[in-house]
C-alpha cells in the first residue's frame, strides 16, 4: 500500500531572517531552514545522528510549512534498511552546517522514497548565504567550527553590503509605466508579461523589488516585465483592482494567467517560470477536457487465476522435448513448486483483501530468478507462454519488480527481443504474454523506468512495433495497452519536469520518475502508432492508441513528433474514423478532436482555439 511522504519545514530563526537578512547580508533570506520527513508514522531528521520522533514532537516546535512530497511504494522494511545505511553518513561527528546538514538528509530521503528533491530554495541556502559579503566574513569562523566547506568561494567579495542608489538605478532595467493605454498595449502585444504593482510607502516592496528586477533581466528574452507605482498611476491601480502592494499579475497572450500578493520570493520565481513554460507550449492554451480526464493509471494484466493450469502447461512444455527434460533437475522442480505455492498464497491474500497474509519474498526460495533464466534459455520460444505467464504475475510484486529492474542479465530485454526476432503465428500466445509482461512492468515506478531506460528501450520499442499490426485482436489490444502505458509514463515525466520548473526546484529527479527518451525513439513509436490507427477498426484499441499519441505530444519540448504526425496524415485518419463512425463514443470522439488540435497548434500556430 502506498505511504504518504510529507516534508516539514521549520524556520530556526523564528522569522528574524525574513525581517533582518536584507540589512545584514544584502540579500533577502526568508528563513534559516530545518527540515524533516514524515513517513510510516514517524518524523525523521538529522541532528545527533539520524533521529526520529512522533510527528510534530521534536524540539523545533510547530513547522512553518508542510509540503506533500507524494506517495512511496517502497515497503517499510526496505525503508528501514535504507535508514540504517544512512546512519553511516549522517553521524553526529559528520554534521556540517553547510555541506552535511538536516536538509541534505531530508533531500536524500525524499529522493529515495518518491524520486523528488526538496525545494531548491532550502538546499541552496548555504550557497546563497556564502555568496553575500557577510557570508564571506563568516566563512572562516564556520570552517573553524565544522571543517572546510565544499561551497565555492565568492568570485568578487569586495562589493558593499547594500548597493548605493546610483548602483541600483544603473542595474534596474525594468521600466515603470504610468499610462494605462501603454500598459494594455504592452500586455496585448507580448506573449508573456509580468507586471509588478508597487508603492513608495510599502516596505515589503523594497525587499522584493531587487529580486523581481534580477529575475526579469535574467529571463528578458522570454518574458516582458514592467513596474507600476499605484501612487503615481492611480488609474492603472483602479483598472486592475489593485488593493495591496506588492501585487504581481502575469499575462499570457493578452489574457490574465495568474496573480498573487506579497513579497514571496519563491512564489515569484515559481510564477515567472510557469508563465514562461506555458508560453513555450501552445497546448496549454487549448481546452482539452477529454485529454485531462484520461486516467494516469497504467493498463495492467493483474489476474492471478488458473495457477494449476499454468503450471501444468509449463510441466508439459518441459516434458515435450527430451533435451529440455534432461536439463531440468529435481531441485528445479522443487523450486517451481515453491513459486507455485508462493503465487497461490498471494492469490488467496488478494482475494481475502488481507495484506498481512501476503507471503514473504523469502518463501520463493533463493533460486527462483536463475531458474526462470534457465528455462528461458532451454524452452523453445513458442512453448514459453506458460513461463511468461508466471513472470507476468511475479513482477506485480514490488520487490520482485525491483529484482528485474536491477537485472544484469537483462531478462525482460531478452523476452522482448525474442518476440521481434522469433515471433510467428505459432507463437502468438508467447507474443501476447510478452506484451502483458511489458504492461505489468509499469505497476512499479522503478521497473517502468527500466523498460524505457537506454538498456531496454530499443527492445521495448521493437516489441511494440512488431505487434501493433498483428492479425490477432488480443495482441493488438495488448500492444495498444503498452502504447498507452509508455505514453502515460512519458507524460508523467514531462509533468514532473514542468512542476520542477514551476517550483524552481533542482533538476535531480531519480530515474524512477523521470524518463528522458530521445526524439528518434519517440518518432519511431509515433510512426508505428499512427500506422496502426489508420488500419485499426476496434474503437477500444483506437481509444488507447489515440490516448498514447496525446500523451506523447502534449507539451513536448520538440516539435518533431507533431510535425511527423501531420505529414503522416494523422488528423485526416482520425477524421475518417469519426466520419465512418468506427469511432463514435462521445469521449473518444472528443479525444480525437483534441489530438487534432494539438497537432495543428504545433504545425499551424493560431489555427486552434
Amino acid at each position: 500500500m502506498a505511504e504518504r511522504v510529507t516534508l516539514l519545514v521549520y524556520d530556526l530563526s523564528q522569522g528574524m531572517a525574513r525581517s533582518m537578512s536584507l540589512n545584514v547580508t544584502g540579500r533577502q533570506i526568508d528563513g534559516i531552514w530545518h527540515t524533516s520527513v514524515v513517513v510510516f508514522g514517524r518524523e525523521w531528521y538529522y541532528g545527533q545522528g539520524v533521529m526520529n520522533s512522533v510527528p510534530g514532537g521534536t524540539m523545533h516546535g510547530t513547522p512553518l510549512e508542510r509540503i506533500d512530497m507524494g506517495e512511496t511504494e517502497i515497503p517499510q522494511d526496505i525503508f528501514i534498511e535504507f535508514v540504517d545505511n544512512m546512519r553511516e553518513t549522517y553521524t553526529a561527528d559528520r554534521y556540517h552546517l553547510l555541506d552535511n546538514n538536516c536538509n541534505n538528509f531530508s533531500n536524500d530521503m525524499c529522493n529515495f522514497l518518491v524520486g523528488k528533491s526538496i525545494p531548491s530554495h532550502i538546499t541552496s541556502l548555504p550557497a546563497d548565504f556564502l555568496q553575500t559579503p557577510f557570508g564571506q566574513m563568516m566563512r572562516p569562523m564556520i570552517e573553524n567550527m565544522f571543517g572546510p566547506t565544499q561551497q565555492a568561494p565568492l568570485q568578487n567579495p569586495t562589493f558593499p553590503l547594500m548597493p548605493t542608489n546610483a548602483t541600483a538605478a544603473a542595474t534596474t532595467a525594468v521600466p515603470f509605466l504610468t499610462d494605462l493605454t501603454k500598459l494594455r498595449s504592452t500586455i496585448a502585444n507580448n506573449k508573456a508579461v509580468a507586471v509588478y504593482f508597487t508603492s513608495a510607502t510599502c516596505p515589503p516592496c523594497r525587499v522584493i523589488a531587487p529580486i523581481y528586477d534580477e529575475l526579469i533581466q535574467e529571463k528578458q528574452d522570454k518574458v516582458v516585465g514592467v513596474k507600476v507605482d499605484i501612487g503615481m498611476a492611480q488609474a492603472i491601480g483602479r483598472a486592475f483592482s489593485i488593493r495591496s502592494t506588492p501585487t504581481f499579475m502575469f499575462f499570457l497572450n493578452g489574457e490574465e494567467f495568474s496573480q498573487f500578493s506579497g513579497a514571496n520570493q519563491a512564489e515569484l520565481r515559481s510564477s515567472i517560470d510557469l508563465l514562461i513554460f506555458s508560453a513555450a507550449h501552445p497546448h496549454k492554451r487549448i481546452k482539452l477536457e477529454q485529454y485531462k480526464a484520461l486516467s494516469d493509471t497504467p493498463i495492467l494484466f493483474p489476474s492471478l487465476e488458473s495457477l494449476d493450469a499454468i503450471f501444468t502447461k509449463l510441466d508439459n512444455s518441459i516434458t515435450a522435448a527430451d533435451s529440455v527434460t534432461k536439463s531440468v533437475t529435481e531441485a528445479d522442480r522443487q523450486q517451481l513448486q515453491k513459486i507455485q505455492l508462493w503465487l497461490q498464497k498471494r492469490q488467496a491474500a488478494k482475494q481475502a483483501k488481507n495484506e498481512a497474509a501476503e507471503p514473504a519474498l523469502a518463501e520463493l526460495g533463493p533460486l527462483w530468478k536463475p531458474l526462470i533464466n534457465k528455462l528461458l534459455g532451454i524452452l523453445p520460444f513458442e512453448q514459453q507462454f506458460p513461463l511468461l505467464d508466471i513472470v507476468r504475475m511475479l513482477i506485480l510484486h514490488p520487490r520482485i519488480a525491483e529484482v528485474f529492474a536491477k537485472d544484469g542479465n537483462l531478462t525482460l530485454v531478452g523476452i522482448f527481443d525474442s518476440v521481434a526476432t522469433k515471433g510467428t503465428e505459432a507463437s502468438k500466445g508467447t507474443n501476447l504474454l510478452a506484451l502483458r509482461i511489458a504492461c505489468n512492468a509499469f505497476s512499479s515506478p522503478l521497473l517502468g523506468a527500466y523498460v524505457l531506460s537506454p538498456a531496454a528501450r530499443q527492445a521495448t520499442k521493437q516489441l511494440l512495433v512488431h505487434t501493433l499490426l498483428s492479425q490477432n485482436v488480443q495482441q493488438r489490444q495488448a500492444a495498444a495497452s503498452l502504447a498507452f502505458d509508455i505514453g502515460n509514463k512519458v507524460a508523467q515525466s514531462r509533468r514532473l519536469q514542468s512542476e520542477e520548473r514551476g517550483a524552481a526546484a533542482a533538476a535531480t529527479t531519480s530515474a524512477a520518475c523521470r524518463i528522458g527518451l530521445d526524439e528518434d525513439w519517440n518518432v519511431e513509436c509515433l510512426s508505428a502508432i499512427a500506422e496502426a490507427i489508420e488500419s485499426e477498426e476496434s474503437e477500444e484499441v483506437l481509444h488507447r492508441l489515440v490516448a498514447s499519441i496525446a500523451n506523447f505530444i502534449y507539451t513536448a519540448e520538440e516539435e518533431t513528433g507533431a510535425t511527423l504526425l501531420n505529414v503522416l496524415g494523422l488528423c485526416e485518419s482520425l477524421q475518417k474514423k469519426m466520419d465512418s463512425q468506427v469511432i463514435k463514443s462521445k469521449n473518444v470522439v472528443g479525444l480525437c478532436q483534441e489530438v487534432q488540435e494539438m497537432v495543428r497548434a504545433i504545425v499551424a500556430p493560431g489555427s486552434s482555439s
